[in-house]
């Protein structure tokens, strides 16, 4: 009878060649799964266009439009990775004593602000205020102006408002208007956290032609504010929107030149990089009249004074991948 002969099992050589497969499928397994910081970047600039057009479309027909806030973090309070929805208050409506101030030519005059449908408490979140008059002696709303709790209606000379462009309010009969106030939105649900890759830097977000302006840069500026009217248009730009009332010392603002937003690697922000420098670097650029956004490529500038030329390049729309 023949005896069957019964392999031991795996040679020691066997077994290192299928150790060394395994090896090697984890190890791509390991690369494909490892966060490609260009794609990330692009994903990123891709998800902020997203969240941008979703909340002018909650803004259309809206009373009260619609917002989000972005918010800072990091060294300097430079960049922002996570959008939050802006919960954007009813207006506060109520009556005010003060108009018109003593000297006309003034850019800023003492009123006395009742609210009817709030608490006197809540001025504190106050940034614009209208003037007009009901009953009787019926007046339009005049133009919104600037407002800065508990008591003080300012011209909005950052939305070029000026003594000689601009006229106070006055009563047509009595001491006393009505008015309503415009309140900073509050944060509610997230919108977006962006990749982990990635990040928005603040420093060369912004507006215009300079980092020198007060809204050149949003670098350590607190949270920023973002608001659209009920027609798509970009209504308001705001610093320090969940900030304390005394470190609200910039008025909102409404822009009539595109907002930009500079989309990067948040390993080249962190590591001290000059992101104005990198090809990786994406922006995301919204048009204030219509509310349009595009995103382009970052054309590398060596010098951070270059800015002008890199907003120029964004504007002008340069495809991503040019």
């Amino acid at each position: 009878m023949n005896s069957v002969y019964r392999r031991p099992g795996f040679t020691l050589v066997e077994l290192l060649v299928v150790a060394s497969i395994f090896a090697m499928l984890f190890g791509m397994i390991a690369l494909g799964a490892r966060p490609n910081p260009r794609g990330q970047v692009r994903l990123a600039a891709q998800q902020v266009a997203s969240v941008l057009l979703a909340t002018q479309t909650r803004a259309l027909g809206s009373g009260a439009g619609a917002g989000l806030i972005f918010e800072s973090s990091g060294v300097g309070n430079r960049q922002c990775i996570t959008i939050f929805n802006g919960d954007i208050p009813p207006y506060l409506e109520g009556t005010a004593t003060g108009m018109p101030p003593a000297t006309l030519s003034d850019i800023k005059a003492a009123v006395s602000v009742t609210p009817t449908n709030g608490a006197a408490a809540d001025l504190q979140n106050g940034y614009r205020i209208q003037f007009y008059k009901k009953g009787q002696n019926a007046q339009p709303a005049g133009a919104w102006m600037g407002f800065t709790p508990p008591g003080t209606a300012t011209l909005r000379t950052l939305d070029g408002q000026t003594s000689k462009n601009t006229i106070w309010p006055k009563p047509a009969g009595g001491t006393s208007m009505d008015v309503r106030v415009a309140c900073y939105p509050k944060p509610s649900s997230t919108a977006l956290v962006l990749p982990k890759s990635a990040a928005i830097d603040l420093k060369f977000s912004g507006i215009g032609d300079s980092l020198e302006t007060t809204w050149g840069t949003l670098e350590n500026k607190g949270n920023i504010g973002l608001v659209y009217d009920t027609v798509g248009g970009l209504d308001t730009l705001m610093q320090q929107v969940t900030s304390a009332t005394a470190l609200r010392t910039i008025q909102p603002y409404q822009p009539t030149s595109p907002f930009f937003l500079f989309i990067v690697s948040r390993n080249e922000l962190n590591g001290g990089m000059n992101t104005l420098s990198s090809d990786q670097s994406l922006w995301v650029v919204v048009h204030p009249q219509t509310g349009r956004v595009t995103v382009s490529s970052n054309i590398p500038q060596s010098d951070i004074t270059q800015i002008a030329l890199a907003r120029t390049k964004a504007r002008n729309g340069i495809p991503i991948g040019k």
